[in-house]
């Protein structure tokens, strides 16, 4: 029987997973790597800290533990990562996998299409607080990837008003300047499936107005809205609903309840925006499915 634990490290959700025969989510925790190196220039100890103590509480499972990481990993000086490897491994007794942007379209796109019978063309938007991926698929193969290094964390700190109970910035100048750093595929594509994130938990908490995948069946993508009715809805979740309410109302979520949703939020226009991306799949689809592949063949 197989049993192990699959942890991804984010620049600010840490997700947490043990496979079973089955995948058993173990839940997310919100820590500020990015955030926190950008305002302090490095990697802050807090942060290793509440890391370290989260991985370590995991050995009671008594199984093997692999631990990955993404863009704010990248994004540190050769010195720094060969430091916080070294460190961590002291600390754990385990080693950190960082995986390139390249990686993480793979092995998410793995778990979008895994079972799921669909010749046509989709794109997948992989979110993160920052970086974010997209990848072009036609016939269930990759024929495109872009990769963006900015993700909700950066929109936050353009627009640091979104972090408040109600937003201020107009939505399409916030949209408008992110296109304008945006990198996206040359194809394009009607339908956008976005993963890398708890996208159901948002769409559903906030009751958008989801619709029957009518393009697959696939229990982990079970929900489409469309492009103009999630702009309304985002409207709403910007300039009329309370942050504050909502973090109160999800009180065990209240940390990923941050400005971070909303600066996702941008995030997502752009890339359908830019795409011409007519429908919206949300998902919670990580790169967890293809590690566990790799795991199980290796």
């Amino acid at each position: 029987m197989d049993k192990f634990i699959i942890v991804e490290v984010g620049s600010t959700n840490t997700k947490t997973y043990l496979y079973q025969d089955k995948l058993i989510d173990l839940g997310i925790i919100t820590i500020e790597f990015k955030n926190n190196y950008r305002l302090n220039k490095r990697i802050v100890e807090s942060d290793l800290e509440k890391l370290y103590n989260h991985i370590l509480e995991l050995k009671k499972y008594n199984c093997p533990i692999h631990v990955f990481g993404t863009s704010i990993f990248r994004n540190l000086t050769d010195l720094e990562r060969g430091n916080f490897l070294k460190e961590f491994k002291n600390n754990t007794g385990i080693e950190f996998v960082i995986v390139t942007p390249e990686m993480e379209n793979e092995l998410t796109v793995y778990g979008v299409l895994a079972d799921i019978n669909y010749e046509g063309r989709m794109a997948v938007m992989i979110g993160g607080g920052g970086s974010t991926e997209v990848a072009i698929i036609e016939n269930k193969q990759i024929i495109e990837m872009a990769n963006n290094n900015f993700g909700a964390r950066d929109i936050c700190d353009r627009f640091p008003d979104i972090n408040e109970d109600i937003a201020t910035t107009p939505y399409e100048d916030m949209v408008n300047d992110t296109l304008d750093i945006t990198m996206v595929p040359e194809n394009k594509a009607d339908i956008l499936v976005l993963a890398g994130g708890d996208y159901l938990r948002f769409y559903e908490t906030l009751k958008y107005p989801l619709s029957p995948n009518k393009f697959y069946f696939d229990r982990k993508q079970p929900w489409y809205i469309d492009y103009l009715t999630m702009l309304n809805c985002d409207d709403d979740f910007f300039y009329h609903k309370s942050l504050l309410e909502i973090q109160n109302e999800n009180f065990s979520s209240r940390e990923w309840w941050s400005g971070t949703t909303r600066g996702m939020r941008i995030c997502v226009t752009a890339i359908a925006r830019v795409m011409g991306a007519k429908y919206i799949i949300p998902t919670r689809i990580s790169m967890v499915y293809g590690i566990i592949e790799k795991i199980k063949n290796s």
